[in-house]
Protein backbone atom coordinates (compact mmCIF):
# COMPACT_ATOMS: atom_id res chain seq x y z
CA UNK A 1 0.00 0.00 0.00
CA UNK A 2 2.83 2.53 0.63
CA UNK A 3 3.94 1.83 -2.93
CA UNK A 4 0.44 2.67 -4.13
CA UNK A 5 0.50 5.98 -2.29
CA UNK A 6 3.95 6.82 -3.62
CA UNK A 7 2.83 5.99 -7.16
CA UNK A 8 -0.22 8.24 -6.76
CA UNK A 9 1.70 11.29 -5.56
CA UNK A 10 4.66 10.81 -7.93
CA UNK A 11 3.07 12.70 -10.89
CA UNK A 12 2.26 15.63 -8.59
CA UNK A 13 5.81 15.85 -7.21
CA UNK A 14 7.33 15.34 -10.67
CA UNK A 15 5.30 18.15 -12.23
CA UNK A 16 6.06 20.49 -9.32
CA UNK A 17 9.74 19.60 -9.72
CA UNK A 18 9.66 20.37 -13.45
CA UNK A 19 8.26 23.82 -12.70
CA UNK A 20 10.88 24.35 -9.98
CA UNK A 21 13.71 23.37 -12.35
CA UNK A 22 12.37 25.67 -15.08
CA UNK A 23 12.47 28.54 -12.58
CA UNK A 24 15.99 27.58 -11.47
CA UNK A 25 17.12 27.57 -15.11
CA UNK A 26 15.40 30.96 -15.51
CA UNK A 27 13.28 29.69 -18.38
CA UNK A 28 10.21 31.09 -16.64
CA UNK A 29 9.91 33.94 -14.16
CA UNK A 30 7.26 34.79 -11.57
CA UNK A 31 5.30 36.68 -14.24
CA UNK A 32 5.09 33.48 -16.32
CA UNK A 33 3.71 31.57 -13.34
CA UNK A 34 1.00 34.18 -12.91
CA UNK A 35 0.14 33.99 -16.64
CA UNK A 36 -0.11 30.19 -16.48
CA UNK A 37 -2.45 30.44 -13.50
CA UNK A 38 -4.51 33.09 -15.33
CA UNK A 39 -4.90 30.66 -18.25
CA UNK A 40 -5.99 27.87 -15.90
CA UNK A 41 -8.39 29.98 -13.85
CA UNK A 42 -10.00 31.83 -16.78
CA UNK A 43 -10.26 29.04 -19.36
CA UNK A 44 -8.88 25.56 -18.61
CA UNK A 45 -10.38 25.03 -15.16
CA UNK A 46 -13.85 26.47 -15.93
CA UNK A 47 -14.02 24.22 -18.99
CA UNK A 48 -12.92 21.23 -16.92
CA UNK A 49 -15.51 21.95 -14.21
CA UNK A 50 -18.30 22.55 -16.71
CA UNK A 51 -17.65 19.37 -18.67
CA UNK A 52 -17.02 17.28 -15.56
CA UNK A 53 -20.27 18.29 -13.89
CA UNK A 54 -22.27 17.70 -17.06
CA UNK A 55 -20.72 14.25 -17.36
CA UNK A 56 -21.56 13.36 -13.73
CA UNK A 57 -24.52 11.01 -13.46
CA UNK A 58 -27.55 12.45 -11.68
CA UNK A 59 -27.78 9.17 -9.78
CA UNK A 60 -24.45 9.98 -8.14
CA UNK A 61 -25.78 13.38 -7.09
CA UNK A 62 -28.98 12.11 -5.48
CA UNK A 63 -27.86 8.76 -4.01
CA UNK A 64 -25.44 7.86 -1.23
CA UNK A 65 -26.74 10.61 1.05
CA UNK A 66 -24.70 9.43 4.08
CA UNK A 67 -21.48 9.92 2.10
CA UNK A 68 -22.71 13.33 0.97
CA UNK A 69 -23.37 14.26 4.58
CA UNK A 70 -20.05 13.11 6.06
CA UNK A 71 -17.86 14.41 3.24
CA UNK A 72 -19.83 17.65 3.28
CA UNK A 73 -19.21 18.02 7.01
CA UNK A 74 -15.47 17.71 6.38
CA UNK A 75 -15.13 19.76 3.21
CA UNK A 76 -17.82 22.42 3.68
CA UNK A 77 -18.48 22.47 7.43
CA UNK A 78 -14.81 22.65 8.44
CA UNK A 79 -14.12 25.09 5.60
CA UNK A 80 -16.79 27.50 6.85
CA UNK A 81 -15.77 27.18 10.51
CA UNK A 82 -12.10 27.81 9.76
CA UNK A 83 -12.90 30.90 7.68
CA UNK A 84 -14.77 32.38 10.64
CA UNK A 85 -12.05 31.43 13.14
CA UNK A 86 -9.19 32.70 10.98
CA UNK A 87 -11.04 35.90 10.11
CA UNK A 88 -11.66 36.66 13.79
CA UNK A 89 -8.01 36.01 14.58
CA UNK A 90 -6.32 37.48 11.50
CA UNK A 91 -8.75 40.19 10.35
CA UNK A 92 -7.62 39.29 6.82
CA UNK A 93 -10.41 37.65 4.82
CA UNK A 94 -8.30 36.59 1.83
CA UNK A 95 -5.71 34.81 3.97
CA UNK A 96 -8.46 33.27 6.11
CA UNK A 97 -10.10 31.80 3.01
CA UNK A 98 -6.85 30.37 1.62
CA UNK A 99 -5.77 28.78 4.90
CA UNK A 100 -9.22 27.31 5.43
CA UNK A 101 -9.24 25.95 1.87
CA UNK A 102 -5.77 24.42 2.30
CA UNK A 103 -7.19 22.35 5.17
CA UNK A 104 -10.65 21.45 3.83
CA UNK A 105 -9.80 20.77 0.18
CA UNK A 106 -8.28 17.30 -0.39
CA UNK A 107 -6.74 16.57 -3.78
CA UNK A 108 -9.32 13.94 -4.61
CA UNK A 109 -9.58 14.75 -8.36
CA UNK A 110 -5.80 14.22 -8.72
CA UNK A 111 -5.17 11.29 -6.37
CA UNK A 112 -8.62 9.81 -5.83
CA UNK A 113 -8.93 8.00 -9.13
CA UNK A 114 -5.73 6.05 -8.48
CA UNK A 115 -5.52 5.61 -4.69
CA UNK A 116 -9.22 5.20 -3.85
CA UNK A 117 -9.84 2.81 -6.75
CA UNK A 118 -7.13 0.46 -5.50
CA UNK A 119 -8.22 0.70 -1.86
CA UNK A 120 -12.02 0.56 -2.19
CA UNK A 121 -12.68 -0.64 -5.73
CA UNK A 122 -14.00 1.09 -8.83
CA UNK A 123 -17.61 1.63 -7.72
CA UNK A 124 -16.91 3.29 -4.37
CA UNK A 125 -14.02 5.33 -5.74
CA UNK A 126 -16.12 6.79 -8.56
CA UNK A 127 -18.78 7.89 -6.06
CA UNK A 128 -16.20 9.39 -3.67
CA UNK A 129 -14.44 11.32 -6.45
CA UNK A 130 -17.76 12.54 -7.84
CA UNK A 131 -19.05 13.77 -4.45
CA UNK A 132 -15.80 15.53 -3.57
CA UNK A 133 -15.69 17.00 -7.07
CA UNK A 134 -19.18 18.42 -6.60
CA UNK A 135 -18.28 20.03 -3.27
CA UNK A 136 -15.03 21.42 -4.68
CA UNK A 137 -16.40 22.65 -7.98
CA UNK A 138 -19.86 23.76 -6.91
CA UNK A 139 -19.21 25.26 -3.46
CA UNK A 140 -15.58 25.63 -2.44
CA UNK A 141 -14.22 27.17 -5.65
CA UNK A 142 -17.03 29.68 -6.37
CA UNK A 143 -17.31 30.65 -2.69
CA UNK A 144 -13.55 31.14 -2.39
CA UNK A 145 -13.45 33.33 -5.50
CA UNK A 146 -16.32 35.43 -4.16
CA UNK A 147 -14.79 35.84 -0.71
CA UNK A 148 -11.36 36.63 -2.14
CA UNK A 149 -12.99 39.29 -4.29
CA UNK A 150 -14.78 40.71 -1.26
CA UNK A 151 -11.62 40.65 0.83
CA UNK A 152 -9.31 42.13 -1.79
CA UNK A 153 -7.51 45.06 -0.18
CA UNK A 154 -10.12 44.88 2.56
CA UNK A 155 -8.25 47.45 4.61
CA UNK A 156 -9.11 49.96 1.89
CA UNK A 157 -12.79 49.14 1.67
CA UNK A 158 -14.76 52.21 2.71
CA UNK A 159 -18.25 50.80 2.51
CA UNK A 160 -20.67 48.10 1.46
CA UNK A 161 -20.89 49.47 -2.07
CA UNK A 162 -17.26 48.71 -2.91
CA UNK A 163 -17.54 45.19 -1.50
CA UNK A 164 -20.75 44.55 -3.44
CA UNK A 165 -19.09 45.78 -6.64
CA UNK A 166 -16.27 43.29 -6.14
CA UNK A 167 -18.78 40.49 -5.54
CA UNK A 168 -20.70 41.44 -8.68
CA UNK A 169 -17.46 41.35 -10.66
CA UNK A 170 -16.60 37.95 -9.19
CA UNK A 171 -19.93 36.47 -10.34
CA UNK A 172 -18.91 37.35 -13.90
CA UNK A 173 -15.85 35.10 -13.69
CA UNK A 174 -16.21 31.74 -15.51
CA UNK A 175 -14.82 29.94 -12.46
CA UNK A 176 -17.94 31.00 -10.53
CA UNK A 177 -20.80 30.75 -13.01
CA UNK A 178 -19.59 27.77 -15.10
CA UNK A 179 -19.98 25.07 -12.39
CA UNK A 180 -23.25 26.58 -11.17
CA UNK A 181 -24.67 26.56 -14.71
CA UNK A 182 -23.47 23.00 -15.34
CA UNK A 183 -25.01 21.78 -12.08
CA UNK A 184 -28.34 23.41 -12.92
CA UNK A 185 -28.34 21.87 -16.41
CA UNK A 186 -27.49 18.46 -14.95
CA UNK A 187 -30.35 18.52 -12.44
CA UNK A 188 -32.76 19.79 -15.12
CA UNK A 189 -32.17 16.59 -17.08
CA UNK A 190 -29.92 18.00 -19.78
CA UNK A 191 -27.41 15.41 -20.97
CA UNK A 192 -24.53 16.41 -23.18
CA UNK A 193 -23.80 13.76 -25.84
CA UNK A 194 -20.44 12.11 -25.22
CA UNK A 195 -19.25 13.16 -28.65
CA UNK A 196 -19.28 16.82 -27.50
CA UNK A 197 -17.39 16.34 -24.22
CA UNK A 198 -13.97 16.88 -25.92
CA UNK A 199 -15.06 20.51 -26.42
CA UNK A 200 -14.39 20.95 -22.70
CA UNK A 201 -11.71 18.32 -22.08
CA UNK A 202 -9.27 19.36 -24.81
CA UNK A 203 -8.10 22.39 -22.81
CA UNK A 204 -9.73 21.42 -19.54
CA UNK A 205 -7.57 18.33 -19.04
CA UNK A 206 -4.48 20.56 -19.05
CA UNK A 207 -5.67 22.49 -16.00
CA UNK A 208 -4.10 20.28 -13.34
CA UNK A 209 -0.71 19.87 -15.00
CA UNK A 210 -0.29 23.52 -15.95
CA UNK A 211 -1.33 24.62 -12.45
CA UNK A 212 1.19 22.30 -10.78
CA UNK A 213 3.94 23.45 -13.15
CA UNK A 214 3.17 27.09 -12.33
CA UNK A 215 3.19 26.32 -8.60
CA UNK A 216 6.60 24.68 -9.05
CA UNK A 217 7.90 27.91 -10.58
CA UNK A 218 6.49 29.82 -7.64
CA UNK A 219 8.22 27.46 -5.21
CA UNK A 220 11.54 28.50 -6.70
CA UNK A 221 10.78 32.20 -7.14
CA UNK A 222 9.29 32.62 -3.65
CA UNK A 223 11.87 30.27 -2.12
CA UNK A 224 10.36 27.17 -0.55
CA UNK A 225 10.24 27.42 3.23
CA UNK A 226 8.72 25.51 6.12
CA UNK A 227 7.22 28.03 8.51
CA UNK A 228 5.03 27.44 11.55
CA UNK A 229 2.03 28.44 9.44
CA UNK A 230 2.90 25.83 6.81
CA UNK A 231 3.29 23.18 9.52
CA UNK A 232 -0.04 24.21 11.06
CA UNK A 233 -1.81 24.01 7.69
CA UNK A 234 -0.32 20.58 6.97
CA UNK A 235 -1.06 19.24 10.46
CA UNK A 236 -4.68 20.33 10.25
CA UNK A 237 -5.09 18.96 6.72
CA UNK A 238 -3.29 15.63 6.94
CA UNK A 239 -4.19 14.71 10.52
CA UNK A 240 -6.63 17.17 12.09
CA UNK A 241 -9.41 17.09 9.45
CA UNK A 242 -9.68 13.31 8.97
CA UNK A 243 -9.12 12.73 12.70
CA UNK A 244 -11.90 15.15 13.68
CA UNK A 245 -14.43 13.70 11.26
CA UNK A 246 -13.49 10.17 12.30
CA UNK A 247 -14.13 11.04 15.94
CA UNK A 248 -17.54 12.52 15.10
CA UNK A 249 -18.43 9.45 13.02
CA UNK A 250 -17.52 7.13 15.90
CA UNK A 251 -19.66 9.14 18.33
CA UNK A 252 -22.55 9.19 15.83
CA UNK A 253 -22.34 5.43 15.35
CA UNK A 254 -21.56 5.52 11.62
CA UNK A 255 -20.81 2.16 10.04
CA UNK A 256 -17.19 1.00 9.93
CA UNK A 257 -17.24 0.93 6.12
CA UNK A 258 -18.42 4.54 5.93
CA UNK A 259 -15.69 5.50 8.40
CA UNK A 260 -13.09 3.94 6.14
CA UNK A 261 -14.44 5.61 2.99
CA UNK A 262 -14.77 9.10 4.47
CA UNK A 263 -11.65 9.27 6.63
CA UNK A 264 -9.25 7.95 3.97
CA UNK A 265 -10.75 10.31 1.39
CA UNK A 266 -10.35 13.33 3.68
CA UNK A 267 -6.78 12.22 4.52
CA UNK A 268 -5.73 12.81 0.90
CA UNK A 269 -3.30 15.79 0.86
CA UNK A 270 -4.32 19.33 0.02
CA UNK A 271 -5.24 20.21 -3.56
CA UNK A 272 -3.64 22.73 -5.91
CA UNK A 273 -6.59 25.13 -5.65
CA UNK A 274 -5.34 27.16 -2.63
CA UNK A 275 -1.98 27.71 -4.33
CA UNK A 276 -3.64 28.68 -7.62
CA UNK A 277 -5.89 31.22 -5.92
CA UNK A 278 -2.98 32.55 -3.87
CA UNK A 279 -0.88 33.15 -6.97
CA UNK A 280 -3.79 34.73 -8.82
CA UNK A 281 -4.60 37.06 -5.94
CA UNK A 282 -1.00 37.67 -4.77
CA UNK A 283 -1.75 36.52 -1.22
CA UNK A 284 0.91 34.44 0.60
CA UNK A 285 1.85 32.46 -2.52
CA UNK A 286 4.90 30.97 -0.78
CA UNK A 287 2.91 29.66 2.18
CA UNK A 288 0.23 28.00 0.05
CA UNK A 289 2.70 26.45 -2.42
CA UNK A 290 4.89 25.15 0.43
CA UNK A 291 1.80 23.79 2.19
CA UNK A 292 0.82 21.79 -0.87
CA UNK A 293 4.31 20.33 -1.31
CA UNK A 294 4.78 19.33 2.35
CA UNK A 295 1.22 17.98 2.63
CA UNK A 296 1.76 15.83 -0.46
CA UNK A 297 5.15 14.49 0.67
CA UNK A 298 3.93 13.62 4.17
CA UNK A 299 0.70 12.03 2.93
CA UNK A 300 2.43 8.68 2.43
CA UNK A 301 2.97 8.54 6.21
CA UNK A 302 -0.26 10.17 7.37
CA UNK A 303 -2.58 8.30 4.99
CA UNK A 304 -0.74 5.09 5.79
CA UNK A 305 -1.33 5.76 9.50
CA UNK A 306 -5.09 6.20 9.06
CA UNK A 307 -5.27 3.13 6.82
CA UNK A 308 -3.50 1.08 9.50
CA UNK A 309 -5.79 2.17 12.35
CA UNK A 310 -8.90 1.76 10.18
CA UNK A 311 -7.85 -1.72 9.13
CA UNK A 312 -7.74 -0.85 5.42
CA UNK A 313 -5.61 -3.33 3.48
Amino acid sequence: MPLTLITAIAPIIFTLALGFVSGWRQQFQKRASQLFIALVMSYALPLSLFGGLLATSRKVIIQDLPLFWWLGLGMIGVFAILIVVYQIKLHHLSLAVLRALSVACPSVPFMGTSVLAIIFGATDSVILVAICGLYLNLIQVPLSVLLLAAGENDEQVSGIQQASERLAAAFKKPLVWAPILAFALNLSGFKLPAVWLPLFSELGQAAGGVALFAIGIMLYVQRFSISRFVLLNVSLKNIGLPGLIWGIMVIAGASWHFQQLVVITLAIPTAAMPSMLAIQNHVHEDEMASTQLVSTLLSVLTMGMFMFFLGVK
